[in-house]
Parts: structure tokens; sequence; C-alpha cells
């Protein structure tokens, strides 16, 4: 028993040493995402827009905060969680005509992976709740469309 008992002391150190390494690629790089959204009007969190008139998503890129190189992977796009199209290359953009969609509210997505060097890969996402509007007398604040700026999150690898 006493021979069974100093294998046991033998093994722990071994167990330990194990149980003890760490895996540092499980950090989350310091990195964002941004994109322009142009064509309709931006109030309280959303998107109004005018039917018939076409959104446009451009200018999406990679905010890099750490000294290591990363890049944006192909984008797909979503409407109304139905995939609308994908950019594989850039420029990411997509264009999307209002007019023959339906008036009230919609929701457009984003999904691209992000990839820095020594990092694991991880997820971006942009969301934006989309109102159609039936007549351009109904948009909010002075109904001016313009260029605004939105960002995403990033996420850990699903």
């Amino acid at each position: 028993m006493k021979k069974y008992f100093y294998y046991l002391l033998l093994l722990l150190p071994l167990a330990m040493v194990a149980v003890s390494c760490d895996d540092d690629d499980d950090e989350m790089p310091n990195v964002g995402i941004q994109c322009d959204i142009s064509g309709g009007v931006f109030y309280e969190n959303a998107i109004y827009v005018e039917q018939g008139t076409s959104l446009k998503i451009d200018a999406l890129k990679l905010i890099n905060h750490t000294d290591k190189d990363g890049a944006l992977g192909a984008v797909s796009y979503y409407w109304d969680h139905y995939m609308i199209g994908t950019s594989v290359a850039q420029p990411y953009e997509l264009v999307i005509d209002t007019a023959d969609l339906p008036v009230g509210d919609h929701l457009l997505q984003a999904r691209m992976p992000i990839y820095v060097v020594d990092y694991p890969m991880c997820w971006g996402y942009i969301e934006y709740k989309v109102v159609i509007l039936a007549q351009g007398s109904e948009l909010p604040g002075d109904g001016t469309p313009s260029t605004h700026t939105v960002t995403g999150i990033v996420k850990a690898k699903e």
C-alpha cells in the first residue's frame, strides 16, 4: 500500500503541471468595427427611410487597437434575419432598394469574421432597426437623409 502511495505522490506534480498551463490564445483582441449608412434619417436608434429610397452601407472598417495586423473576412448582410448579400473583399458595401419592401419595422444586420495575428478569430456584428415609411413627410426631424457612422460589437468565436 505504501508503494502505491509513493507512485501517487510522483504523479501529483505531473498533474499540477498539466492543470496550471494556461492558453493565452483565448484572449479577445482589442478591436472594433464601424460603417457608414446613408439614405435614411437617423432618429432615436433607428433609421427612417421613405419607401423607394435606397439605403447604402459602406466604408466598413476594422478599428484595430492592437499592435498586430488584422483584417475583416467576408461580410454577410441580413434583412429581417434573411441573408440578402455578401461582400467578400473591400470595398465592403451593399445597396438596399426599399421600393418593393413593405412599410413598417425591419431589422438590418451585418456579420463578419475578424482575424488578428496571434489572437483567435472573433465576430463583428452591426445591427440597426429600419423603419420604412410610405411618405417622406412622415420622416422624423427635418426629414433630411444623411450619412451616419455606426459602431458594431465584437464577440468571441461562436
